[in-house]
């Protein structure tokens, strides 16, 4: 007996897909308080408190804060275009590229989204189990970094699997959360010390007794670098805020606010315990309470690392579950980070990383010089096979971001990308058919596409 076809409109494909190819629609969309949560869940991480860590022996208090705060600033600037442009599209960053890089190009990106974040994914499992050993040795077999890194792994990878509500509902409850206990974990640093006075007398001399090689730009290339392809995810989620001033809302809080004072609390913490090791230091300010930083922080953000890699792979494959792709990602990359061998992979992560964020310059020119804000996406949209000026820009930003040393190189790579393609473009401007590779491809609700 032959089994009936069963078909399913766009609206439902797309709802069951976590809109995954599709417009968010707007019933779907969330409210600025979420949007937000779930932004801040994505940009406080451990890195952060690792960052804080590291500055509390090489720079002042004073020059800690002014680099903290330009850091963020600029981080808010970069990711706040980006949140813009999946606000006002309501599409994830692999189906917006498309637009600028064309259907070939856009398919790179999101393979090297797909693997770096996927990358990322495994080697924060990995870093989550070896966090919980060195703060809790003697707690048994539950934190030996393999099966710490295996529970914490699934852990990550449940919100994921449930989708933009999963993330929602963790952020929403984790980011108040990680901000209140930092600020409690620097209220009883400092106390401990005396006063704000102390602690900067204390860094000095802590700054003195250490390396002293730190700089301020140095400082600033650390809190940049450390959300360099985070910022380029904005559009996975500001794709569910109504408006794009929800996002610009949450870009501003998650920087500007909260990832500052992380940060900062990261820094307090160690200079008041004279200990750079931010796991013990926290331990010994916070006590048993540091386990939930430890926890959520990781999770907020591995989570979507994931979600983020498992859209890259439904725009390479637009009719795959995302369900599905999350399971067979995650349990790849538990495993992978769980063992330890993604960390032999470590230094190709990072030259992924190189490749992401002049993306992100390409993308911000073509939308909001080029297309003046506005973008098609569903049945009927034209997009090239592959955009000649998008290519040849990202070879020479990239070139650019890992060959020069001056100033920050993932900002770098990112200014250049977005006045190179400017410039190519206007080349262009006259004969718009010569730009693109391989002539123009038609493309459907579904992702799928035929040729015109």
């Amino acid at each position: 007996m032959e089994k009936e076809k069963i078909t399913i409109s766009v609206e439902e494909f797309g709802k069951m897909n976590d809109y995954a190819t599709t417009r968010v629609p707007e019933n779907a969309k969330m409210s600025t308080y979420s949007v937000t949560m779930v932004i801040i869940g994505l940009i406080i991480a451990l890195s952060a408190l690792y960052t804080g860590a590291a500055f509390s022996q090489g720079l002042s208090l004073k020059e800690m804060l002014i680099a903290d705060f330009c850091g963020n600033l600029i981080l808010c600037f970069y990711a706040g275009f980006m949140g813009v442009i999946g606000a006002r599209e309501g599409m994830s960053v692999t189906m917006i590229a498309r637009h600028s890089f064309g259907k070939a190009g856009s398919g790179l990106i999101s393979v090297i989204v797909a693997v770096s974040l996927g990358g990322w994914y495994a080697y924060q499992c990995g870093f989550f189990g070896n966090t919980i050993f060195a703060m809790f040795p003697e707690a048994g077999i539950i934190t030996e970094p393999v099966i710490a890194g295996i529970w914490g792994g699934i852990m990550m990878m449940l919100t994921a699997y449930v989708g933009s509500k999963g993330l929602e509902k963790l952020s929403s409850f984790a980011a108040p959360l990680i901000f209140v206990m930092s600020l409690i974990g620097m209220y009883i640093a400092i106390r401990n010390v005396g006063s704000w006075q102390d602690i900067a007398q204390l860094s000095e001399t802590l700054k003195q007794n250490g390396s002293g090689t730190m700089t301020i730009s140095t400082a600033i290339v650390s809190v940049v670098g450390a959300f360099a392809t985070g910022g380029i995810i904005q559009p996975d989620v500001t794709r569910f805020s109504k408006t794009a001033k929800q996002s610009l809302v949450a870009a501003v809080a998650g920087f500007i606010v909260v990832q500052f004072i992380v940060i900062l609390a990261g820094y307090v913490i160690c200079v008041s315990c004279a200990n750079s090791d931010i796991a013990a230091a926290m331990l010994q300010i916070l006590g048993i309470w540091s386990l939930l930083i430890l926890i959520f922080a990781q999770w907020t953000t591995n989570d979507n690392n994931l979600y983020s890699s498992s859209l890259a792979v439904c725009a390479l494959f637009p009719n795959l579950k995302k369900k599905k792709v999350v399971i067979i990602i995650g349990f790849i990359a538990i495993a992978v980070g769980a063992t330890g061998i993604v960390n032999h992979f470590v230094t190709f992560l990072n030259i992924l990383g190189i490749l992401v964020p002049p993306v992100g310059g390409i993308i911000i020119a073509d939308y909001f010089v080029c297309k003046k804000m506005s973008y098609q996406f569903g049945q009927g949209t034209k997009y090239g096979f592959l955009s000649i000026t998008a290519v040849i820009t990202w070879i020479i930003s990239c070139i650019i971001g890992y060959f020069v040393s001056f100033g920050v190189a993932c900002i770098n790579s990112m200014v250049i990308a977005f006045v190179t393609y400017l410039v190519l473009e206007m080349l262009f401007k006259n004969s718009p058919n010569k730009k693109y590779i391989g002539g123009f491809y038609e493309e459907d609700d579904y992702g799928m596409t035929t040729k015109c």
